[in-house]
């Protein structure tokens, strides 16, 4: 069973892509010191490599003024110690969802595009730019149902990577499929983080729903019963 501390109070923003990556570090670095950076505070900066602070001046500029920890997508020690406000440069939607896992007050999120609609559509983050991405569809009310069974169903501290919980999750999807129930990863990985997952485990979840979208047969040894899905019909008034 889930019993994460609630995320849904983190102030989030983000900026899409713009081709103007100087511009969009001066928003976000303002944004973020309207979130109540104290003066002298630190953030937290998640890059994709050394490389983008060589190529951009702004970020050499917190670096060599130490207002910054910076962490690379797979190296991120450095950030797990800053438990401020965050900024993450071009993320890839894992690594995105990977930041969520850690505690913080805000965090700001450049270069964002469709790919990362999972996350703006859960928490119905602000654009501070001139555009916006696109909004996840809204999902079948079965399929809430579905995923307020499967968030008691799942240790919260291993997601789905313990066996029998995923055993459990992949038998409920497939049981959703079979029954006619229609569902993309990004609705599945939108509404777990609005049920509270962590955010690596929402991207699990977001996976594991593409496999079984795809036809991939996954043998289960946890179940729910056969009229689970009855039961979620019922629960969504349908």
């Amino acid at each position: 069973m889930m019993f994460e501390a609630d995320r849904s109070n983190v102030q989030r923003a983000y900026l899409p892509l713009s081709g103007d990556n100087e511009a969009d570090l001066s928003i976000a670095l303002t944004w973020l010191a309207g979130t109540g950076l104290a003066t002298g505070q630190g953030i937290g900066v998640q890059i994709p490599s050394r490389d983008a602070i060589r190529e951009n001046s702004t970020l050499r500029d917190l670096d060599r003024r130490g207002l910054a920890a910076f962490a690379t997508w797979r190296h991120s020690s450095a950030n797990k110690s800053v438990t401020g406000p965050q900024l993450s440069f071009f993320p890839d939607l894992e690594m995105l969802l990977a930041l969520e896992d850690r505690k913080t007050t805000a965090l700001v999120v450049l270069g964002v595009d469709d790919s990362h609609r999972a996350w703006v559509s859960a928490y119905d983050v602000p654009s501070l730019g001139v555009s916006s991405v696109g909004e996840v569809p809204a999902p079948d009310p079965v399929l809430t149902a579905a995923l307020a069974t499967l968030t008691n169903s799942v240790n919260s501290s291993t997601g789905i990577t313990d066996p029998r919980d995923k055993s459990r999750v992949v038998d409920g999807l497939q049981k959703l499929k079979r029954a006619g129930f229609s569902f993309t990863p990004d609705q599945l990985v939108a509404e777990a983080l609005r049920h509270n997952w962590r955010g690596s485990a929402a991207f699990a979840l977001g996976n594991v729903g593409a496999e079984i979208l795809a036809g991939k047969q996954k043998r289960v040894r946890e179940t729910y019963s056969d009229n689970i899905v009855d039961l979620w019909r019922d629960e969504a008034g349908i």
